[in-house]
């Protein structure tokens, strides 16, 4: 199996780890050609930090991450004082990067509060002008999606959408019985090489192998088992996920219409 990319994200905060640097150059003595993102909340970006992971020689891509467009956006989601930190993380990041953009990309991931750009910070502007690349993304709803509910499926009603779209955080909806957009879709390494299903429950019964002892076709294979047993046997046959409110979901349409080709089967209705 090829590795195509790496791309470090979600549920955690990379530089809390002292040897990250060091991460970093063993991935590239091993992945020398496959390209790297990572992301931070920058509040951990001083300069021994930033002049360590500098000193890696492997281009990759640092994104910091900002929730709205200013201090009170942010802070009210992140902590009192966060934004604060976070700018000043990402000034002496561009600031030691300098010119070396080839080696060291930087970028700004940023939650879009639909905010009007005057009410924008202005040293976070100043700073966005210096990146390499600036993403803006609308929060993530309720079971997954980053769509506008009216932008889902316009055969359903909004009620209908909304009560979907809220099925994890309502205690008075039954559980959904099929599976989730995540299992199966994304697994989560702990750093023993264990891999669960689920990036948010890490039981026993959820582990697919080992990625230190294994291959990655092994344990992927066994993800790709265990969806389906979901899939065709309900969720609640599955007891880690038994209980489980994520709504049901299917990844991207062209996933879907290859697993169609590949078993003759219909698949599940898809949803974002």
């Amino acid at each position: 199996m090829k590795v195509k990319g790496i791309h470090l994200n979600w549920r955690g905060e990379p530089l809390m780890n002292p040897y990250f640097a060091e991460l970093l150059a063993i991935t590239r003595r091993l992945l020398p050609h496959s390209p790297l993102q990572w992301h931070t909340n920058g509040t951990l970006l001083t300069p021994k930090r930033v002049k360590e992971i500098l000193a890696v020689p492997y281009s990759h891509t640092i994104y910091v991450s900002i929730d709205g467009g200013n201090q009170a956006s942010h802070d009210l989601n992140r902590g009192e004082g966060s934004f604060q930190k976070t700018m000043r993380g990402l000034r002496t990041l561009l600031d030691l990067r300098g010119r070396d953009h080839g080696h060291v990309r930087v970028g700004v991931y940023q939650i879009d509060l639909n905010e009007p750009l005057e009410d924008y910070d202005s040293e976070f502007l100043e700073l966005v002008a210096r990146v390499d690349n600036h993403v803006k993304v609308t929060p993530l709803l309720p079971g997954g999606a980053h769509h506008k509910i009216r932008e889902l499926d316009d055969l359903e009603s909004d009620e209908a959408l909304h009560r979907r779209m809220s099925q994890d955080i309502n205690p008075s909806l039954p559980v959904p019985t099929g599976a989730c957009f995540w299992a199966g879709h994304t697994l989560c390494m702990a750093p023993d090489g264990e891999t669960s299903i689920c990036v948010i429950s890490h039981g026993a019964q959820g582990v697919v192998g080992n990625l230190m002892t294994e291959t990655a076709e092994t344990v992927v294979g066994r993800a790709v088992d265990f969806r389906r047993r979901m899939a065709e046997d309900g969720r609640q046959s599955i007891l880690l996920c038994a209980g489980c409110r994520k709504p049901e979901g299917e990844i991207h349409a062209k996933h879907t219409a290859a697993l169609r080709r590949a078993d003759g089967r219909e698949p599940a209705r898809q949803y974002a």
